[in-house]
């Protein structure tokens, strides 16, 4: 019976784990579809067609890439606050999981105001500043995560890649479409 009790308690574990990994995802996910329902309530349309009316440079992808690139930055950048919010106490001079994760809160709100910035109001230099921060806020994220769980710090560089990245390009559609 006492091995019943182990499977058990061993499957009740996973299932919070992976509730807790769906959670992380889910909001990543909740914060990117408010963005663009925000975004094309204030502009009547969606982001595709807005983004396709945009002059853009040759780097710039097509946008069917970005609700790919996004759901795929949703996982990862999810599944690395799951790590460090399930990891152990870290040492003293290692930065406190909440701290960590409060880093990761912030990127999501950040990123939430993207969208409806560069689409909605079609203010294209804030929207730009949006993408700097949020690459950085996301670097520190990494950096800070590296000290508590090195994987889920390397599960949060794809991201900070693709801000900058999209920083870049956002600069160079507000610079072409700007006055």
């Amino acid at each position: 019976m006492p091995e019943d009790d182990d499977c058990c308690s061993r499957r009740g574990w996973r299932l919070r784990q992976a509730g807790a990994w769906a959670a992380f995802a889910a909001v990543y996910a909740t914060a990117q579809g408010l963005s663009a329902w925000a975004a094309q309530r204030q502009s009547g349309r969606g982001t595709r067609p807005q983004y396709d009316q945009f002059e853009r440079p040759a780097f710039a992808p097509p946008g069917a890439a970005f609700p790919i690139a996004w759901s795929a930055l949703n996982l990862t950048t999810a599944t690395s606050a799951w790590r460090i919010w399930r990891a152990r106490g870290p040492a003293e001079r290692d930065p406190s999981r909440g701290e960590v994760l409060a880093w990761w809160a912030a990127a999501v709100v950040i990123r939430s105001g993207y969208v409806p910035l560069a689409f909605g109001r079609r203010r294209l230099w804030a929207a730009t500043a949006d993408a700097a921060l949020l690459s950085a806020v996301m670097a520190r994220y990494a950096l800070l995560a590296r000290r508590i769980d090195q994987p889920a710090a390397l599960l949060a560089v794809p991201e900070v890649a693709w801000t900058g990245f999209a920083t870049v390009l956002s600069a160079t559609v507000a610079a072409i479409n700007s006055p």
